[in-house]
């Protein structure tokens, strides 16, 4: 797992956040970056408190470095896009 980021580090109000519910259980999403385009291949998240990667390959969206549900990755996209309406 990623290292948590402590509150001097990060600034809280950076960044857009999103509320996801996966298999009956919500999680927090805090997009890390300001400009997400449609050809973008590889966005940085906040995920309740740990920076992770999304990454797409083949037109699938996948975490960088674990085995998470791949489906989870994909939702955590899709409410991206559909925010930003990509």
């Amino acid at each position: 797992m990623e290292d948590t980021i402590g509150l001097k580090i990060y600034d809280p109000f950076k960044g857009q956040t999103f509320r996801i519910t996966y298999k009956g259980q919500d999680y927090q999403v805090r997009l890390l970056k300001r400009d997400v385009t449609k050809e973008q291949e590889e966005v940085e998240i906040l995920l309740d408190g740990v920076i992770q990667n999304i990454v797409k390959k083949n037109g699938k969206w996948y975490f960088d470095r674990i085995d998470e549900d791949q489906d989870f990755a994909h939702d955590i996209w899709r409410a991206i896009s559909l925010r930003y309406r990509l």
